[in-house]
């Protein structure tokens, strides 16, 4: 219990934590991966350029169900 109380805690640093990530995978020029319920429920990829995807995998290979804009 006491976990998931200091998860909610540290909320707000986490999140940045994942931005930040994102931001130096673009930085990098490769592709970012992470979950966001707010844009869709499964795996978005990121990509350098912004685009984002939501994609599935299927038979070890990654399937684009849908494309999204850069973030605002």
């Amino acid at each position: 219990m006491v976990l998931f109380e200091k998860i909610q805690e540290n909320a707000d640093e986490i999140r940045k934590i994942g931005e930040r990530a994102v931001e130096e995978a673009k930085r990098l020029g490769v592709a970012a991966h992470y979950m966001d319920p707010a844009l869709c429920n499964g795996i978005v990829r990121e990509l350098p350029d912004g685009t984002r995807q939501h994609i599935e995998l299927k038979n070890n290979e990654e399937i684009v169900v849908a494309t999204f804009g850069p973030r605002a």
